[in-house]
This record gives structure tokens, sequence and C-alpha cells, in this order.
């Protein structure tokens, strides 16, 4: 046979490979037919996935899990405010935190709907709270004495009614900054209100932007309510939505709520008192007591007096005089209560 193949042992070749490995018949000659060894597949290939570069994913999936951790406490924080706002069950369920443009979320925004523009002091750049439309009326009617119907059509809301949304609003935020203090200490500010989504522009049509979609369910209406942060404003504090950092977070204090809670304390008053002696006497001798009878402490006068606060002993010192007035000098910090001290 020769070495070099003829166009007919070529084709007949190609059919073969093209049929799944059969023998071909070259010159009359037949083999016994052998199958193909499987290509062994690598493991590099199962992790294979599309990547669009028109639409980056900027935020990783583990921060993305901690976001949607970070706010079904958020969720189940506002039902509660809001139950007892309006005075009837609200239950509040996050349906889902996605990763799109600034163009997509603004489309999907219907004309008119309830647009509230805030800001996440210190954080730079604003986020956006929106609240369905029908969910909005429903509300009101509550509020206003109904029966808590929804509106049989879309409008813009009267001055009246926005003022009573944005009660809403403003509590929505304060749990919502309960919720971030595992990140930081923020202070969230409404800057603007907008009916119209094409004339809210906090970031360019191509940013990306956190979308984090609420489900609010009542009694007769239910309706989605939305939280918008762009990238800008998640930049700084990107870092500590890490699973290792929302675990850390869960068990110790930031930094900065640490000097916030101090700084409030501070503020705490408590009462102070010296505990000169002690003593016991039964009733009938309590009843004779009369003025210049002299009762003996259980107490030698040459030790320290004990100093309370509230009703536990914490420190120990000595009496005087500052100027005319009694004073006690602190002489110790006890650092194990006084047993026996709160009788």
């Amino acid at each position: 046979m020769s070495d070099i193949l003829s166009q007919e042992e070529v084709d007949a070749l190609l059919s073969a490979v093209s049929a799944g490995g059969e023998s071909a018949d070259f010159g009359g000659s037949s083999a016994p037919s052998e199958e193909p060894e499987p290509f062994e597949q690598d493991d590099s290939d199962k992790a294979l996935s599309l990547y669009d570069f028109r639409r980056p994913d900027r935020v990783s999936k583990d921060q993305m899990r901690t976001l949607q951790n970070l706010h079904e406490g958020y969720a189940r924080q506002f039902s509660t405010t809001l139950t007892n706002f309006l005075r009837t069950f609200v239950e509040i369920e996050l349906v889902s935190v996605d990763q799109l443009t600034y163009s997509e979320f603004i489309m999907s925004i219907s004309n008119p709907s309830c647009i509230y523009v805030f800001k996440m002091e210190p954080l730079e750049g604003n986020a956006i709270i929106e609240i369905n439309p029908s969910l909005v009326f429903f509300i009101i009617d509550r509020l206003f004495g109904g029966q808590g119907r929804p509106s049989e059509q879309n409008r813009e809301l009267t001055l009246i009614e926005e003022n009573v949304i944005r009660r809403i609003v403003e509590r929505s935020l304060n749990d919502l900054k309960e919720v971030w203090e595992h990140i930081g200490v923020f202070s969230p500010r409404i800057e603007t209100y907008e009916t119209n989504p094409q004339f809210v522009q906090i970031a360019p049509p191509g940013e990306t932007v956190i979308l984090i979609s609420l489900e609010v369910r009542m009694q007769n209406a239910s309706g989605l309510m939305s939280l918008c942060f762009p990238y800008v404003v998640l930049e700084s504090v990107i870092n500590k939505l890490s699973g290792e950092s929302w675990i850390s977070s869960q068990s110790t204090a930031t930094t900065e709520t640490r000097g916030l809670l101090e700084h409030e304390i501070q503020e705490v008053t408590m009462p102070l008192s010296v505990l000169i002696g002690q003593t016991r006497l039964k009733i009938r001798d309590l009843l004779q007591l009369q003025k210049g009878d002299v009762l003996c402490l259980e107490k030698p006068h040459k030790t320290d007096l004990m100093i309370q606060i509230g009703n536990k002993t914490k420190m120990s010192g000595k009496s005087g005089l500052v100027g005319r007035k009694k004073a006690v000098k602190v002489n110790s910090i006890l650092v194990k209560e006084v047993p026996g001290s709160d009788e």
C-alpha cells in the first residue's frame, strides 16, 4: 500500500470520522473497528461562562450575598415599623438583589411614580427609594380613615399626600440606618421627590447599580418597593461587604458604632450616693427612737465609705468638705461588686 492516500481514501477517511469512527475500506482491505478514545475534559472548561463586557459585574457574588442578608433583616424590621404605623398587619419580603445598569432601572419605573432621592452621608452620591403607586394609594387611603383600597387611576400625589408618604419614607430610612450599622455609621437624608423617572439622574445611563426589590403585602393590596444604589455610593464600603467582614461585624461593633454609643451614654444621668454605714434594729427599738439618740453602725469610722451608682457599689472613698459643701474623695475603683451592698 502506498504511503500517499488517494482522493477516494481521503474521502472515505473523512466519512468515517464524521460517522463516529466507523472503519473505512481502503482499497478493498478491511480492519476491525475500534471505538475512538474519549477526550478527557479539562476541569477548567466547566468553569467557563459568558461575560458581557458591556455590562461588567462590578460587585462579586459574595458581596451580593452579603447585601441580600443585610436587606433581609431590613425587610423584617421595616415590616414591624409599617405594621405599627398603619395599624394593620404588613409583611415585607425581599424579592431579589440584582446588578444592572441605571438606564434599565429607570425604564422599569412607571410614570408617574413615587420616587425619593436620598443621601447616605458620609457616602458619596445619591440613592433612590421608589414605591409602586398602587401601594402608595392604599397606604394613603388607610391613613385617611378608609378601608385601605387602591386607587383606580394612577395620578400624581397632592401636597398633603406627599407629606404623609414622606413620613413613611423617613421611617424606612431610619430602619435602613440601623441595619447598615454592621457596615458603618450613616445618616440617611431625603434630598428630593420626583414623579417622573426621566427627571431623576443620579448616575450615567451605563453606570452599574444594585437594585433591591421588596414586596409589601397587606390585607387588601400588595406592591413593590425598590432601593437603588449606584456603584459609586457603595464603592467606599464595598470591601466591608465580603463574607468575612460580615461575620466579624455580627460579633463585634465597629469603631464608629462604639464611638456613637459612648457619646450617647455620656449624656445619661445616673443617681450617685454614698453609703456611710448600716445597722439592724428591731421594730420595737425603731419606734422608740427620739431626737438625740445615737445609732451604732456596723462599720469602723476609719474605713472607706462605699460609693454607689444606682444600686451597685462601684467605688470607695473618704468623706470631707469642699468649701461649705460635704463631699467624698474617690480613693479606689472596685473591680468586683461588694457582696451585700444592695441590701
